[in-house]
């Protein structure tokens, strides 16, 4: 519960503000429908955010943006998902990227798991999609972000440690969505009647644009971050000075 426990300033109001309205405008650009759902670049703010301004508030940001899209766009039933599973990317990504930089390790295990995991997926995704152009795109998606994990976890002497954390946090941030995606699937197939094991295969099947968004956000998010993080941080800074100058 740290990530509650700081004060929350207008700058960060601000920000936060700033950030959903970036999220309703990047659904408004882009949002093509892909297998029963869509691709987007909301996700893609949402890790952003969490890596420069914190979890809950970037986190906070993808809910009202991506919610409000969803409520004024024809989604409406998908709202109560979309406010939650948005949240989540970001209270996720934020927390883990400020522990892993409290410590100021370099993540080499943790980005061992994360490349096994990659590539576990993208074989998984062979077996389980059906062959053809999607199957293709997703196997080599997800076999190129597990062997960048795999790589950048033998180079913690020649990689930023900094850099290497935010990728691990983003993908921590997109797997919980992913979890997420599959479940709310899950439950939906179940009331409509599947047995588990099939209601959990079709789940899985429906993701295609939900792993599509996965990997732009993980790999667009950190792109994002790293030229941001420094701008912004002179940005609070002037705004904590001036704040200082009128007490």
């Amino acid at each position: 519960m740290t990530e509650f426990k700081q004060k929350v300033t207008l700058f960060d109001i601000v920000l936060i503000s700033l950030i959903a309205a970036l999220c309703y405008v990047a659904l408004m650009l882009v949002f093509v429908p892909f297998e029963s759902m869509y691709i987007h670049f909301g996700n893609l703010i949402v890790v952003t955010a969490a890596l420069l301004i914190g979890g809950w508030q970037g986190g906070l940001a993808g809910s009202v943006g991506m919610g409000l899209f969803d409520l004024l766009n024809g989604h409406a039933a998908t709202f109560p998902a979309t406010f939650i599973l948005k949240f989540l990317i970001g209270f996720t990504t934020g927390l883990v990227f400020k522990r892993l930089s409290k410590k100021g390790r370099y993540p080499r295990i943790l980005l061992l798991v994360a490349g096994g995991v990659a590539v576990l997926l993208a074989v998984l995704i062979n077996i389980v999609f059906a062959a053809g152009i999607i199957s293709i795109l997703l196997t080599v998606l997800f076999g190129v972000l597990g062997l960048l994990f795999l790589g950048l976890s033998f180079l913690d002497r020649r990689f930023n440690a900094k850099t290497a954390n935010a990728i691990f946090a983003a993908a921590c941030g997109m797997g919980v969505n992913i979890v997420g995606e599959i479940i709310k699937r899950l439950i939906s197939n179940m009331l409509l009647g599947s047995d588990p094991m099939a209601a959990l295969t079709l789940a899985f099947m429906k993701q295609g644009s939900t792993l599509i968004n996965a990997f732009f956000a993980i790999i667009g998010g950190v792109a994002l971050f790293l030229p941001l993080e420094k701008p912004l941080g002179k940005l609070r800074d002037s705004y904590n000075q001036g704040k200082k100058i009128t007490k």
